[in-house]
């Protein structure tokens, strides 16, 4: 089983797993509690905490700091976003749950994505 699923099997919401399992894999050290406001698609269902938790990660790596420099992270959000988007029909976390999608399957969907990016 991948690291990721076990923190969510560990109690960590979706998004909470995904930058805890990216600061495992990469040395970072971003604040998991950043996430957790993003489980349950922000507590109603809106955008699944997977891909909020994948967003932080690629924003940590790819963002900016100031508003001169040119924000790198806008292709690979919408790369993942269209990806998600493409295989489920939704990026919506009570519309995944209707289609039967499981959290640990968008988890791990999702982390796969960016773990493409960051070899």
């Amino acid at each position: 089983m991948e690291r990721v699923i076990e923190f969510h099997k560990e109690g960590y919401n979706c998004a909470e797993s995904v930058l805890k399992a990216f600061n495992e894999d990469t040395g970072l050290d971003i604040p998991v509690s950043m996430a957790s406001p993003f489980g349950s698609g922000m507590t109603v269902g809106s955008t699944c905490g997977a891909i909020t938790g994948t967003l932080m990660a690629v924003g940590a790596l790819k963002g900016r700091n100031t508003s001169e420099e040119k924000n790198n992270s806008r292709t690979l959000t919408k790369e993942v976003t269209t990806k998600v988007k493409e295989k489920y029909g939704t990026l919506e976390c009570i519309e995944l749950k209707r289609k039967g999608v499981t959290c640990d399957e968008i988890i791990e969907y999702a982390y796969g994505l960016l773990k493409e990016h960051t070899k």
